[in-house]
């Protein structure tokens, strides 16, 4: 998630120095720091896995901002707890000396909510078998290589709300970590802009909502009808965004209607 706090041009200046001297002085292999044009950047990281990363930077209109992202998940993690510990306390100190502004407390506090992932693991199901849709994304994918297919993207990369559902073992494995179960899917929603402060997280409606999972099996079963077994062939190579703007309205109402009868049984 990102956690974005305005900043006036002075609080800009020292943001700019503060990461500059950071990463001057810093004698640890977990920090890495990039130096850009518009802003700066430092990143906490142990090995393959990102913990945190507290950037600035200005904007084309001049807004001028100050920036945490941070992965929960990894932050959680016993392994990573003290190196966490210690990037925090380095900011804390910072915003006694400087500005509160820079503290991870202040953007909790009053900071803006400009991304966020919130995600849903399954145990034990097909994912050759997923037929992911909503009733509005325009955009959507299907990342494939040779035959195999990937991760489903449901809504465009700079949508405000992207669903993104993929193999969770594999990319678990990928990293070098141990996944103890034989299936395991990752429904993911990214949200952007969602325009609530963080310390208003709890009241964040539930983003899954929107979001249906079709049985492929279910819905080719459903009806033997040429134009909708077209359809679900459609959708299954390119995804279902793609296969309902080929529809006409009349169509897309009823193929939606089609397909909530076949929900899979274990999603909501």
């Amino acid at each position: 998630m990102k956690i974005t706090v305005p900043l006036n041009p002075d609080q800009y200046s020292v943001a700019l120095s503060i990461l500059h001297g950071i990463a001057d002085v810093a004698d640890s292999p977990n920090l890495k720091h990039w130096r850009g044009q518009y802003g700066s950047r430092l990143m906490l990281k142990s090995g393959l896995q990102s913990i945190a990363q507290v950037s600035t930077g200005i904007s084309k209109t001049q807004y001028r901002y100050w920036q945490w992202e941070l992965w929960p998940d990894h932050i959680a993690r016993n392994e990573y707890a003290l190196a966490w510990e210690e990037f925090q306390a380095l900011f804390n100190i910072l915003a006694a000396d400087h500005d509160p502004v820079y503290s991870l407390d202040h953007a909790m506090d009053m900071g803006k909510m400009s991304y966020l992932e919130i995600a849903r693991d399954f145990i034990g199901v097909n994912k050759q078998d997923l037929f992911p849709w909503t009733a509005h994304a325009k955009k959507g994918d299907i990342w494939q290589k040779g035959i195999e297919k990937g991760s489903i993207y449901v809504g465009g990369k700079d949508s405000p709300r992207q669903f993104v559902i993929y193999d969770k073992r594999l990319q678990l494995i990928a990293k070098g970590q141990h996944c103890p179960y034989p299936s395991l899917v990752r429904v993911e929603v990214r949200l952007r802009h969602p325009g609530i402060l963080a310390r208003d997280l709890d009241q964040l409606e539930d983003p899954f909502q929107s979001l249906h999972i079709a049985s492929f099996s279910k819905a080719r079963a459903l009806s033997k009808e040429k134009q909708w077994q077209s359809f679900i062939q459609n959708a299954s190579n390119n995804g279902a965004s793609m296969a309902f703007s080929q529809l006409s309205k009349h169509y897309r109402k009823i193929y939606r209607e089609r397909l909530t009868e076949c929900t899979a049984k274990w999603w909501n």
